[in-house]
This record gives C-alpha cells, sequence and structure tokens, in this order.
C-alpha cells in the first residue's frame, strides 16, 4: 500500500522525531522502516545539511510514488522544495541487482509546524 493511503498521523510523533535527530547532526542519516501492510513496507531516509533538508524512500521490490513522498513530507512538518528525483544509491550490489533506486526530495522546514512550537515540534 502506497504512503499517501495511510493515515500517517498515527507514526507523525515518530517521523518529526527523525527531523530533530537529523538537524542535532548535520550530515547523519536517520533511517527507518515504515510497515504499511502486512506485506509491504517503505524505508524512509532524512538528512539535514547546509543545502536543507533531504528526504528519501526506498520501497524494496516496488516502485516508489511521488505521492509518497508529499504524504511523508507533509506529516513530517516539511515543504518539499522542487520536485522529488529518482537517485541512485553509491554501492554496486553483486550480479545484474545494480545500485539501488531512491525517491529523493530537498525539503525545507514547514514554520507553521516548527516555529513557534513546543518541544516536541507541535505547533502551539
Amino acid at each position: 500500500m502506497r504512503l499517501d493511503r495511510v493515515n500517517l498521523r498515527a507514526v507523525s510523533d515518530i517521523l518529526r522525531a527523525m527531523v530533530q535527530e537529523a538537524l542535532m547532526e548535520p550530515g547523519k542519516v536517520v533511517r527507518m522502516a515504515l510497515p504499511t501492510s502486512p506485506a509491504d513496507g517503505v524505508q524512509v531516509f532524512v538528512r539535514a545539511g547546509q543545502g536543507g533538508i533531504s528526504l528519501a524512500i526506498r520501497r524494496p521490490g516496488g516502485k516508489e510514488d511521488p505521492r509518497e513522498v508529499v504524504a511523508l513530507a507533509q506529516a513530517m512538518g516539511l515543504v518539499i522544495q522542487g520536485e522529488p528525483y529518482h537517485a541512485k544509491g553509491k554501492q554496486m550490489r553483486p550480479g545484474f541487482l545494480g545500485r539501488r533506486s531512491y525517491l529523493v526530495a530537498r525539503c525545507r522546514l514547514d514554520p507553521a509546524v516548527w516555529e513557534g512550537g513546543s518541544e516536541d515540534g507541535q505547533a502551539a
């Protein structure tokens, strides 16, 4: 099941904590596997840097959908800048597998969520 069809409000606190952890340690990749159904899931990656926040998803054995990144960014309190794009991982995997594929979005913090909020990232 795609992330844009899942109720992400239930895990929005966890997702925002990922963003906070990435902001506290710029350059560090914060990872999480998010199950979308009993047989399916999405890997979520967040990294903060000088150019903003990078949000990436990877769906093992499936195809990433841009609508998933948009829904995930909204649940994390992020605003996507530009269009999400496909990127390949650095490591070559053996045989015909090649490099892992990710859908990446450059983001910034949503002021309505992050500015003036309480310590837990919730809006006042």
